[in-house]
């Protein structure tokens, strides 16, 4: 009987459902899970019963007890072919390797294929004599493993067959092709082709190995050989992923800088595949001269910048070996002197200055003609007052005139 199993995060529980702090490392089974919610890790199959009062008990459940709240981070199995081509002919011998962390104590690996579980539950799979049915998307995981990326493996029937290693690789590895005969019978004259344009004669040698690949090697490969006679293989598709994109660099400061003030310059990209031992290493260039090359540090620091700083800068991201480099675009650094600033200010507060004074004649024009309008009004009614025989019959018009009684 078959039972799904379950790895957990509780807080603390021991074996008989008392309350107990565990370490982080220790592993315990239980018929059932805890009654508390957890947080459900991943999931298992096993193969396992136990006899008890004369029924029997189901192991269900495998807790991975873990202190509240912490992150645990689990390996992902990975799958190894033997031999290593990803696809194969008919009636010829492969097998699959599972490599991951296993319970202590423990040897199972669940394998997939297509996403159906089946039976093998050691950490090697064998295909004695490859059939059609045997095509497909394998995945593989043990005990304290994630399940494992898809191998696709097909199997062909043809009079020659290009193998690969992967499908899918990231620049700076190695890339292996073979042109396989059937029945494993020798091919001559091999002429290895990309996008339908030779790129390889080998009289003798059916592999070919590109030691350190680039983008520029993505594309759909295929071979042609002599056996009894000449034999073209169908085109395998390839690509080759880009270890790290182009870098941006950027300023800790918004621009432009004004004289003496610190400044960091950052090289920014992120490697998208992690590897032992793979790191960057940064160069910095202002113009054509260099002034930081092959740095662990994405980071260029200027602790006071000068005006003799300001100019175009750019940065450099590259492998160890160099083998893979590339370059950001420019960044125009500019830096505000002293000198640079008098006149700026002084044309600011010019301005101001001359606004306000601008603001104030104004006021003070608006003033005076009112204070004319009131004495030019109060003049004509001494004059009208003068004269009994007239009256002012308008005091809004520009032109006034006089009307007789």
């Amino acid at each position: 009987m078959t039972q799904e199993l379950r790895i957990y995060f509780p807080e603390k529980c021991d074996e008989s459902g008392q309350k107990k702090l565990f370490p982080s490392s220790f592993l315990i089974l239980t018929p059932e899970p805890p009654a508390e919610a957890l947080q459900c890790l991943a999931c298992y199959r096993l193969r396992c019963s136990h006899q008890l009062g004369g029924s029997m008990w189901l192991l269900t459940a495998l807790l991975l007890w873990v202190p509240a709240g912490a992150q645990v981070d689990l390996t992902k199995a990975v799958i190894t072919l033997q031999p290593p081509w990803v696809s194969v002919f008919q009636e010829e011998t492969v097998t699959l390797w599972c490599e991951g962390p296993q319970l202590p104590g423990h040897s199972s690996t669940q394998w997939y294929l297509n996403g159906t579980a089946f039976q093998t539950l050691t950490p090697s799979y064998r295909i004695a004599a490859a059939s059609i049915n045997d095509s497909g998307e394998y995945r593989c995981q043990t005990g304290l493993s994630v399940p494992s990326d898809p191998v696709q493996l097909e199997i062909h029937t043809d009079w020659l067959l290009l193998q690969i290693q992967s499908r899918v690789i990231t620049e700076g590895e190695p890339l292996t092709i073979r042109c396989h005969g059937w029945k494993n019978k020798p091919v001559y004259n091999v002429v290895f082709y990309q996008n339908d344009k030779a790129f390889k004669f080998s009289p003798q040698n059916s592999e070919f190995t590109i030691l350190k690949t680039n983008l520029s090697h993505s594309g759909v490969y295929h071979c042609s050989g002599m056996g009894r006679h000449r034999y073209t293989s169908l085109g395998v598709p390839i690509t080759v992923k880009e270890l790290f994109p182009a870098p941006v660099l950027t300023a800790s400061l918004s621009l432009p800088l004004l004289e003496g003030r610190p400044v960091n310059l950052t090289c920014e990209t992120k490697l998208l595949l992690q590897r032992p031992g793979l790191r960057l290493y940064f160069s910095f260039y202002a113009g054509d001269r260099a002034v930081l090359r092959r740095s662990a540090s994405p980071r260029y620091q200027i602790p006071s910048a000068r005006t003799e700083d300001a100019g175009r800068y750019w940065c450099e991201a590259a492998t160890r070996d160099s083998a893979i480099v590339r370059r950001s675009p420019e960044l125009e650094l500019q830096v505000l002197g002293l000198r640079t600033l008098s006149p700026i200010w002084f044309h600011i507060l010019f301005s101001l200055a001359v606004g306000m004074m601008f603001l104030v004649d104004t006021i003070f024009c608006i003033i005076i003609h009112k204070e004319l309008q009131k004495q030019k009004l109060w003049s004509l009614e001494i004059s009208l007052g003068s004269g009994p025989k007239k009256k002012a019959t308008s005091y809004l018009e520009e032109d006034r005139y006089l009307e007789d009684i």
